[in-house]
Order: structure tokens, then C-alpha cells, then sequence
């Protein structure tokens, strides 16, 4: 991006006195944008009239290296009248040629002007400033100069779009859901029955066992503790 630079010389400054009354005119030059060869400035003229006479402004004239003859009339924009502490700015725009060498070039400005009196119009000394321009770039420099920005910032755009194409893909795989587990089977009621049954011990087969062992007849199977007959059979009388 070019920047545009507003500078200001000294004003020039020129009070007279004229029937008891002072007319005065401040004059102030600067210019407006990137002085570089083969490029365009816009010279600023600031006008201020700061005395009690009205006063107008016929002209100007500039002297500067920039022009082949070394001077340029400006006509356009004038005569104006300024009354007591009006302001008015003139633009003025100068081509700096491509010869123009690096560093700083004088502009001279010459205001030719007059003041209001009883008998008209009458003619005041003119009002010179001048100005440093300072040609710090060519064309070819300003060029390269902004080629190089440019790819700069297309490297620096491109460098955070992967970054936040990167944080998205990223951020959407954390957010994907695992894949759901299989659901155990439920378990089969009758067939967790049958098992319960059958593996289970049977109460009444014990309750028979038991009755059979009471059938028999205790004294045959009783042992004598008195005859100690080992047959276990009971002696006759």
C-alpha cells in the first residue's frame, strides 16, 4: 500500500499597513502523496488572510528542477478574494519526471496578490516559500517494492488458511462418534429354566433313599454289643 504524505513548509508571512488598516497574507506550501520518478504529487498552496483589508490572490508561479524551463505559471483556480481571516487551499498536481534523480528537489512558490482600498485594487509585494521534496524511490524500485508486499501477504493468507482448514478437519474428528458396541443378548427365560432343573439336586430322590433304609428290619441289621456275633443275626433261645 502507498502511503500519501502531507507536508508543510514555513509559512511566509507579509504584514503591511495601509490608511491606518494592516493587510497581511500568510502563505504556507506543502505537498500530498509519494514523490517517486515517473510519479505525480499534488503541490498544496494555504492562503490566510490575517489582516483587516481584503485581500485577493492573483496567482501563482512555481521554480524546481522538475520542469525543463525551471518554472510553471498556475492560472487555474484564481483570482479569489479572502476577507479578513478567510482560508482557502489551491491543489496544484506536478508530473516529477523519470530523470529525476534520488534525494531532495526545491519547489519554490511565488503568490502574486493585492489589497482592497479606497481607490481599487492595488498591487502588494509578492509572497514567496518554498519546499523540499525528497524523491526517494523510481519506478522500478516502487514496483519491486510492491511485488515483493504483495507476494508477502499471499504468503501470510495462504499460510492461515491451511491453518484454519487444518483446525476444522481436526476438530470434526474429535467430534465423530465411536462405533457402538453389539448388544448382549438378552437371556432365554425357559431355557434358563430347564437348566435350573436339571442341574439341580432332586429332593425327593433323598426322601426315598431314606425311606429304604428304614424298611429294612433293625434288629438284622443291628450289631449285638452283648453277644458280639459279628454275622449280626439275632441268637435263638
Amino acid at each position: 500500500m502507498i502511503l500519501s504524505l502531507i507536508i508543510f513548509s514555513l509559512p511566509s508571512l507579509t504584514t503591511f499597513n495601509a490608511h491606518s488598516q494592516s493587510y497581511n497574507l500568510k502563505y504556507d506550501l506543502g505537498y500530498v502523496g509519494v514523490p517517486w520518478a515517473g510519479g505525480v504529487i499534488s503541490v498544496v498552496s494555504n492562503f490566510t488572510n490575517i489582516g483587516q483589508l481584503t485581500i485577493r490572490v492573483t496567482g501563482v508561479s512555481f521554480a524546481s528542477d522538475f520542469w525543463s524551463n525551471g518554472t510553471r505559471q498556475v492560472t487555474s483556480g484564481f483570482p479569489f478574494n479572502l476577507t479578513a481571516g478567510m482560508n482557502k487551499e489551491v491543489d496544484t498536481p506536478i508530473l516529477i519526471p523519470t530523470s529525476a534523480s534520488i534525494g531532495n528537489h526545491n519547489v519554490t512558490s511565488t503568490a502574486s496578490w493585492q489589497y482592497s482600498s479606497s481607490s481599487g485594487w492595488v498591487n502588494a509585494n509578492p509572497a514567496v516559500t518554498s519546499i523540499n521534496v525528497n524523491v526517494s524511490q523510481t519506478l522500478g524500485s516502487l514496483f519491486s517494492s510492491f511485488v515483493t508486499i504483495m507476494f508477502i501477504g499471499l504468503g501470510a493468507a495462504a499460510i492461515v488458511v491451511v491453518l484454519v482448514v487444518f483446525l476444522v478437519v481436526r476438530k470434526r474428528k474429535k467430534a465423530k462418534p465411536g462405533a457402538p458396541l453389539p448388544a448382549s443378548p438378552q437371556p432365554n427365560l425357559k431355557t434358563l429354566s430347564q437348566h435350573r432343573h436339571s442341574s439341580g439336586p432332586d429332593p425327593h430322590q433323598g426322601q426315598s433313599e431314606l425311606k429304604a433304609d428304614f424298611s429294612q428290619d433293625p434288629l438284622t441289621t443291628t450289631r449285638s454289643p452283648i453277644s458280639g456275633n459279628p454275622s449280626g443275626h439275632r441268637q435263638q433261645a
